[in-house]
């Protein structure tokens, strides 16, 4: 007699958003990876399956959980085993075949010679002149006026810039593209949020980078140097920029401020929130003062030539986010925590950055978290300004997103700044 395996267990990768269908509760399954091409709902006993499916249950587990959870109502095995099926099908569960699919994607992906804007035409226009215009309305919104990038002797070493849907942040991303008025970096160092990340702290890819408004070169010397100095902290591959928003956004405004004139140095930038009580701050986990000592050699080597970006947002609270209550509930407190931080970042103080994010145990899921550690420590002491902010309220899922707009400027650091 065959001993019943347990069933393999939903991806962790998926997004998953809380909804409705007809009074019930319901789930939209989005897949990053792009196996399932469009947004599934499951609703009614899928949703009850699904939840469920968490790799130690077998089929007669499965079952037995829905029997209890429905009042002792019998569950139909050949329903129940054809439903998971179907959602192994679907490509949302780790099983062998998800693995094989997974793995080729990896390898094709290693084998292009540059990345391509995945986001144009769903986003943002994929037509070179809607885009311009279209990036155009949204910078002359900006509320007030930056002052340029290089007035009153006060060059500017980093940008902080939403990632957000563009339609949703118009305003914040217009107060942050405003600032670089009047600068001309050679070269950008893109710290963006790596959301699909799985086996490092930092992603590197040695590829060029291609939007609708042209080919920005890949400083593969720097990406090189930065992976030398990760002693383990950097992905083994590259797949984790394939589908990310949170450089190619940045990007597209990059190139209608500046023109073509500059080389990128892409990096995404982990969670390290499962680190906030272990270590005094970002450069004691294993590996990561290394590539931010490269990171800050890089800058030194040129410092009126290398600009700072970081493509991030700040807090995710409600029910799409994991958080029992809804953003209305917890929508003052994830303020407060953003403000405190922000404060921090622009006061150039690295301690209390990071003490504010172990105070909450990033409960409020600020996704910007490493890339604003990491730059107090490759810049620090350095001060600067909050330009904007904001808060996207979705409302079918009660849930809400924060970003801000804010600079850091060269002759504004403390004497014997740094943590």
């Amino acid at each position: 007699m065959h001993k019943e395996q347990p069933i393999c267990r939903r991806r962790d990768d998926l997004e998953i958003v809380p909804t409705s269908f007809r009074g019930g509760p319901a789930i939209v399954v989005r897949d990053p990876l792009g196996l399932a091409a469009e947004p599934v709902l499951l609703r009614g006993e899928a949703v009850e399956v699904f939840v469920l499916l968490d790799g130690r249950r077998t089929l007669g587990d499965l079952r037995t959980a829905l029997v209890r959870a429905r009042g002792g109502r019998l569950v139909d095995s050949a329903d129940l085993e054809r439903l998971v099926r179907e959602l192994e099908a679907a490509g949302f569960l780790q099983s062998p075949g998800y693995e094989e699919k997974k793995r080729r994607l990896v390898a094709d992906y290693a084998g292009l010679e540059v990345r391509e804007a995945v986001h144009a035409g769903a986003s943002y226009p994929a037509e070179p002149d809607r885009l311009r215009e279209y990036l155009e309305t949204i910078l002359a919104g900006a509320e007030g006026t930056a002052p340029p990038a290089g007035s009153g002797g006060r060059p500017l070493l980093a940008l902080v810039a939403p990632h957000i849907d563009l339609e949703v942040g118009r305003k914040v991303y217009a107060a942050a593209y405003r600032a670089l008025a009047g600068a001309g970096p050679r070269r950008i160092i893109l710290l963006g949020t790596g959301h699909g990340l799985e086996d490092g702290i930092f992603g590197l890819t040695d590829k060029d980078y291609v939007t609708p408004l042209g080919r920005v070169a890949t400083d593969r010397a720097a990406v090189g140097r930065l992976r030398a100095a990760g002693a383990g902290c950097v992905a083994a591959s590259d797949f984790g920029h394939r589908r990310e928003h949170a450089i190619e956004f940045e990007l597209i405004f990059l190139q209608q401020m500046l023109g073509p004139g500059f080389s990128l140095v892409p990096v995404l930038c982990g969670s390290v929130a499962q680190y906030l009580d272990s270590v005094a701050g970002p450069s004691d986990i294993p590996g990561v003062a290394g590539v931010l000592a490269e990171l800050r050699r890089l800058r030194d080597e040129d410092p009126a030539g290398t600009l700072f970006v970081a493509g991030v947002d700040l807090s995710h609270i409600g029910p799409k986010f994991g958080h029992r209550e809804r953003a209305s509930a917890l929508l003052l407190e994830a303020r407060a925590h953003d403000t405190a931080l922000l404060r921090a970042f622009t006061a150039g103080d690295a301690g209390a950055f990071w003490a504010e994010a172990r105070r909450v145990g990033d409960r409020y899921n600020v996704c910007g978290l490493s890339a604003l550690a990491f730059l107090l420590e490759v810049l620090p002491g350095t001060k600067g300004a909050v330009l904007a902010y904001d808060f996207w309220r979705e409302e079918p899922t009660r849930s809400a997103v924060s970003f801000a707009a804010a600079v850091l400027r060269a002759d504004s650091v403390a004497t014997g700044g740094g943590s």
